[in-house]
């Protein structure tokens, strides 16, 4: 089920087994369980923080924050500063009139050494009338979690009090807070959802965002603190993301009323030394980020209505279970693995991503990689096994076949060692087959090239590099057919067609010119094996026309220089009047040998012709062409006391051929069945059609050809004696050679009694 290299014995894919496709079942099922805990703990944070990192956005114009940062507190003293001080920054910021003042600030107990100054507070607070104050929860490690309020007066006074508390993870990062948390039926919305509605924001129609869990206590001990509304942070940027104006600024006149007026004031400590800061999934260890600015990064989704939730459980199990899916497929069909699981990977943080910023879909990405990332050794190892088998299958094969192996494999021990070892000889045979092939090739004497379905040069011999004038190792990786235009023309000085069309057009040769006049032959035949395309061969065919003129003055030797001593022989034989009967006896035998020496070499030039000449192709009647035989065999029938009976069609059969050639080869049937039957026997010559093609036959009454010797009888000088009728082995092989060039064949088979020899030709 890993990939495409599961393969059989036979090289073709071998289906999935039952036992393949567990492992991938599990795996599935694994990546599924640990994508429903929607989660893997501080690494699957990290990696989701990462996520966050890439798309940071601006801080929302209508928020302010007036930091009690390092310059302040060195200008107005050590901390906790008197209250009238807030009282001053209070009347500025008043004066200003922002939509909200929201005072981070924890102002649980009054000020006994300064009593009038909480009088004043109280009353700047009030005077305001949009100020809120933080509460918080104290308690755990085995004590009640209380809410800590402001001071009742503070409280009486402010717009609203709100809770300041954020959710730490197991990292210690703050990614999460509750919009509301109490004591049932007491509720506490969170400081930015009070300093929200303080500025006279409405609440969303759809209530507030975040996950419901009003049954969610976070207390123990007998504790009955409840949360609700868990809302993920939406972090706009690291630390200092928002507009900072500095207390002393503020409470000094340096800031204009303009950069405050109508905006949300948030007040708050900045100074690291105050302690009041967190680690986000924007800001590191060495960067912790304001409580403020986190206060502020909850008021800026309230008011962008950014709603960020992590996914369902079945939700993250699909989205873990999606990357497998798509995986398979593409490594069945032999995709490159590592790039193919790299890019999921790629893609699954890339999904995450544009969830988390374009949905508010938090996605957990890990269980996705750790599935693509097991993925890779699985298919690994499965495919290892299933080369392991195939090898172990074609080693078997090896084994069968007599040479292949110079000595079989070693049994026992390692598997994977003896496949090895096996694989080893087998490509050793392997190297020894290719260097034979490759000396054959380069044994050639003509240039020969071996070109792939695109025209590519593979292999080319001696000769070949002789001819293009380039070495072979340059040779192989160009394109033969430029190579081959350039140094050759087609007929007439017309440009050379293309391989393919040489092979298919122009039947697998063509003549060729070269720019010095001399011809050549160039012949293409499509590669079987081994892939598409063609073996290249030149010819010289001045070479070719020598080996014509020596066959010509062979046969005019036959035909001429050894013809005519047997004619005069025969001739001196009539004109010789013998005087007693011994001696005429023996000049009739001297006669009869001179005759079949003029017989042989007649048949013999004509088995010559017939394989060599060009055929003078024309259309004809194969009724005209049975007729003609059966008469030029008709006395010699009739001596021996038969007859030929010629079955012909009606109708016309059209065929096109040479008839010289086909009327000589039928007549050699007749005569061979004369030759072979019984005295006064029938011989039958039957045309017929049969779908496309016509079917002479020649049935007599002898005893015919032996099956055991027919295939021999086609070879030239084998002959079976018959009585006193005795051939040359040169009549059958004359037929087959006439029939195949016409396209036909020959068949020979019993007939009843008798022996039949069919040739069949295309019908024209």
């Amino acid at each position: 089920m890993g990939e495409q290299a599961l393969v059989g014995t036979r090289g073709r894919p071998r289906p999935p087994t039952r036992w393949q496709a567990l492992p991938w079942i599990a795996l599935m099922l694994l990546v599924a369980a640990l994508g429903a805990l929607n989660g893997l703990g501080r690494i699957e944070a990290a990696v989701q923080d990462g996520l966050a990192a890439l798309h940071t956005r601006q801080p929302d114009p209508r928020i302010v924050i007036v930091a009690i940062d390092d310059h302040s507190l060195q200008t107005l003293g050590r901390w906790p500063w008197r209250r009238d001080v807030h009282v001053a920054l209070l009347q500025r910021l008043h004066a200003a009139r922002p939509a909200a003042i929201g005072l981070d600030l924890i102002l649980a107990d009054p000020d006994d050494d300064h009593p009038q100054d909480d009088l004043r507070l109280t009353a700047a607070i009030r005077r305001a009338g949009n100020v809120v104050l933080p509460m918080y929860v104290e308690g755990g490690e085995h004590q009640p979690l209380q809410p800590v309020l402001p001071w009742p007066p503070f409280a009486q006074a402010a717009a609203a009090v709100g809770h300041i508390d954020a959710e730490l993870d197991p990292d210690g990062v703050v990614r999460s807070v509750f919009l509301r948390e109490g004591q049932p039926p007491q509720w506490w919305d969170h400081f930015a959802l009070a300093v929200y509605q303080a500025a006279g924001q409405r609440l969303p129609a759809n209530g507030l965002p975040g996950a419901r869990r009003p049954d969610s206590a976070c207390c123990s001990d007998g504790g009955s603190w409840a949360r609700d509304y868990w809302q993920q942070l939406t972090f706009i940027g690291p630390a200092d993301s928002y507009p900072r104006y500095a207390y002393l600024d503020v409470l000094q006149g340096r800031v204009p009323d303009s950069a405050l007026a109508g905006r949300i004031v948030l007040v708050g400590a900045t100074a690291p030394g105050l302690g009041d800061s967190y680690a986000t999934p924007l800001a590191s260890q060495n960067a912790l980020m304001p409580g403020v600015e986190v206060i502020a990064t909850v008021l800026d989704g309230l008011l962008n209505q950014r709603d960020l939730r992590p996914a369902t459980a079945w939700g993250n199990a699909l989205f873990a279970l999606l990357p497998l899916w798509l995986a398979l497929p593409g490594l069945r069909r032999g995709w490159p693995a590592p790039a193919l699981l790299g890019g999921l990977a790629a893609a699954v943080l890339l999904g995450a991503w544009a969830a988390q910023h374009g949905l508010g879909v938090r996605l957990a990405p890990l269980a996705a990689l750790a599935g693509l990332a097991l993925a890779y050794p699985l298919w690994s190892w499965q495919r290892l096994r299933s080369a392991m088998h195939y090898l172990a299958d074609e080693v078997a094969r090896l084994e069968r076949q007599p040479g292949m192996l110079a000595q079989r494999p070693p049994r026992g021990g390692d598997p994977l060692q003896r496949h090895i070892a096996a694989a080893r000889q087998a490509l050793h045979a392997l190297r020894q087959l290719h260097r034979l092939v490759h000396d054959t090739v380069d044994g050639l004497g003509a240039p020969l090239c071996v070109v792939d379905g695109d025209g590519l040069i593979v292999l080319a011999n001696t000769a070949a590099a002789a001819f293009f004038d380039q070495p072979r190792d340059v040779l192989a990786g160009q394109r033969a057919w430029p190579l081959l235009a350039a140094r050759l023309s087609g007929p007439d000085g017309a440009l050379l067609p293309g391989l393919a069309e040489i092979a298919d057009t122009h039947h697998g040769a063509l003549r060729a010119e070269r720019p010095d006049a001399a011809d050549m032959l160039l012949e293409c035949v499509p590669r079987h094996g081994g892939g598409a395309g063609w073996i290249v061969q030149l010819v010289d065919l001045a070479t070719v026309q020598q080996a014509q003129r020596q066959r010509d003055e062979a046969l005019d030797f036959l035909s001429h220089d050894m013809r005519s001593p047997q004619a005069s022989i025969l001739t001196l034989i009539d004109l010789h009047q013998p005087q007693h009967a011994q001696e005429q006896a023996l000049l009739q035998r001297i006669a009869a040998q001179a005759r079949r020496t003029l017989a042989l070499a007649d048949n013999f030039i004509r088995l010559a012709r017939a394989q060599s000449e060009q055929l003078h192709r024309e259309a004809l009647d194969l009724n005209d062409i049975v007729i003609e035989a059966v008469d030029q065999l008709w006395d010699q029938a009739q001596a021996r006391g038969g007859r030929i009976d010629a079955e012909v069609p009606d109708q016309p059969s059209p065929c096109v051929g040479d008839p010289l050639m086909l009327a000589r080869a039928l007549a050699n049937l007749l005569d061979n069945a004369l030759k072979y039957g019984p005295e006064g026997g029938v011989v039958r010559c039957v045309l017929r059609r049969d779908g496309g093609l016509w079917r002479i036959a020649v049935i007599d009454q002898g005893p015919g050809i032996p099956e055991a010797a027919r295939a021999s009888m086609l070879e030239r000088f084998q002959r079976v004696e018959a009585g006193d009728a005795r051939g040359f082995g040169l009549g059958l092989p004359f037929v087959r050679t006439v029939a195949q060039r016409h396209g036909g064949r020959l068949e020979m088979g019993a007939a009843g009694p008798g022996f039949q020899v069919t040739v069949t030709l295309p019908a024209g």
